[in-house]
C-alpha cells in the first residue's frame, strides 16, 4: 500500500488528467460539438503527446504536481489547436450527405500531387472507375435500400502534397475511434476517381462484388484483400509501372490487362482454377511473363496469393 502511494506521488496526476481530457473531447464528438476533421488534425499533432510525456518526466523530478500541470497544458493545447485547425480548414474534411434516399461522397483534390485510397467494404457491391469531376479526387454515391444499415466512415488527410482518403462502406465492425456519426446501407456504391493523379489503392473486402475499372487511372500500386468475393479488375493502360497484389480466399478473380501493357504474373495458392492467356503471357519457370516485359513503357507486376479460387487473367 505504501509503495502504491509513493508511486502516485512520484508520477502525479498527468496521465489520469490526460485520459479525462480525451474522454471529455470524445463526448463532445459524440454530441456533434467538435467540427468534422478534428481527429484528423489532432493526429497530425500527435508528436506533442511525446513532448507532454517528456516534460512530465523532467519536471516531476522536482515536483510531481509541476510535471503533471505542464503535461496537461501541452495535451490541452494540442486538443484546442486541433479544434482551431479543423474550424479554419473545413476543406480538409470530405462531404458525405444523404439526399432523396441516396448517399453521396465528394472529396476535393486540393492540388494533391499524389494520392492514396484505402477502401473497406464488408458487404454489398462496389464499382470504382475514373471520371471524377474537375477539382475532385473522389466522387460518387450509393442508392439506399431496405437493408439494415451499418456503419460507414470517410476521412481525408494531406501531407507533403499527398492526399490520403480512408473510406469504409457498409462495415460491420462495431468498434471505432472516434465513433462514427453516419450510417450507410448495403447498396451498390459507384465511385469515380481523378484520372491524372498518381495513386496507390488498397481494397479490403469480405463477401462483396468488386468492379475495379482502372484503365484510365494512374495507379502506381493496387492491393486487394478479399474473402468470398467476386472481383473484376481492369488494370491501368497508361500508368507506366504498376504493381498489383491480390490476397484472396474462396474468390472469383477476373483480371484484364489492356492491350499494349506487358505483365509479369506470380501465383501462390491452394487448389485453384488458374486460367492465363499464355499467348500474351507465356510461362517461364514458375511465372508468366510478356516477351517485352523488360522494355515495355507500360507494364504491371501481378502477384496473387489465393485459396480455393477461380482466377482468369487475359
Amino acid at each position: 500500500m505504501n509503495d502504491t502511494r509513493t508511486l502516485a506521488r512520484q508520477t502525479g496526476f498527468g496521465f489520469a488528467g490526460a485520459l479525462i481530457l480525451l474522454g471529455v473531447f470524445g463526448l463532445l464528438w459524440n454530441f456533434h460539438v467538435l467540427p468534422d476533421g478534428f481527429w484528423g488534425e489532432f493526429w497530425t499533432l500527435w508528436p506533442l503527446l511525446l513532448v507532454a510525456v517528456g516534460v512530465n518526466l523532467v519536471l516531476s523530478r522536482q515536483r510531481a504536481w509541476l510535471g503533471s500541470l505542464a503535461a496537461l497544458a501541452v495535451v490541452t493545447g494540442s486538443l484546442v489547436a486541433a479544434w482551431v485547425l479543423a474550424v479554419a480548414n473545413p476543406a480538409s474534411s470530405p462531404s458525405f450527405t444523404i439526399v432523396n434516399n441516396s448517399e453521396t461522397i465528394s472529396v476535393k483534390s486540393d492540388g494533391a500531387e499524389s494520392a492514396r485510397l484505402n477502401l473497406t467494404l464488408a458487404a454489398g457491391d462496389l464499382a470504382l472507375t475514373g471520371g471524377a469531376p474537375a477539382g475532385l479526387l473522389l466522387s460518387g454515391g450509393s442508392q439506399r435500400s431496405g437493408a439494415e444499415v451499418t456503419d460507414q466512415r470517410v476521412s481525408v488527410r494531406t501531407a507533403d502534397g499527398r492526399r490520403t482518403v480512408d473510406l469504409r462502406l457498409n462495415t460491420e465492425w462495431n468498434f471505432d475511434f472516434p465513433p462514427r456519426r453516419s450510417r450507410s446501407s448495403e447498396g451498390r456504391w459507384i465511385l469515380r476517381h481523378a484520372e491524372g493523379i498518381p495513386t496507390d489503392i488498397r481494397v479490403e473486402t469480405g463477401a462483396s462484388d468488386l468492379d475495379l475499372d482502372l484503365r484510365e487511372l494512374n495507379v502506381q500500386s493496387l492491393n486487394v484483400d478479399g474473402g468470398a468475393a467476386d472481383i473484376d479488375v481492369v488494370l491501368p493502360a497508361n500508368a507506366g509501372r504498376t504493381t498489383a497484389e491480390f490476397n484472396i480466399g474462396a474468390a472469383d478473380l477476373d483480371i484484364r490487362v489492356p492491350a499494349g501493357v506487358a505483365a509479369q504474373i506470380d501465383f501462390e495458392g491452394g487448389i485453384s482454377s488458374l486460367n492465363i492467356d499464355e499467348s500474351r503471357f507465356p510461362k517461364q519457370g514458375d511465372r508468366y511473363v510478356s516477351p517485352d516485359f523488360g522494355s515495355a513503357a507500360n507494364r504491371v507486376t501481378i502477384k496473387i496469393e489465393a485459396g480455393v479460387s477461380d482466377i482468369t487473367i487475359n
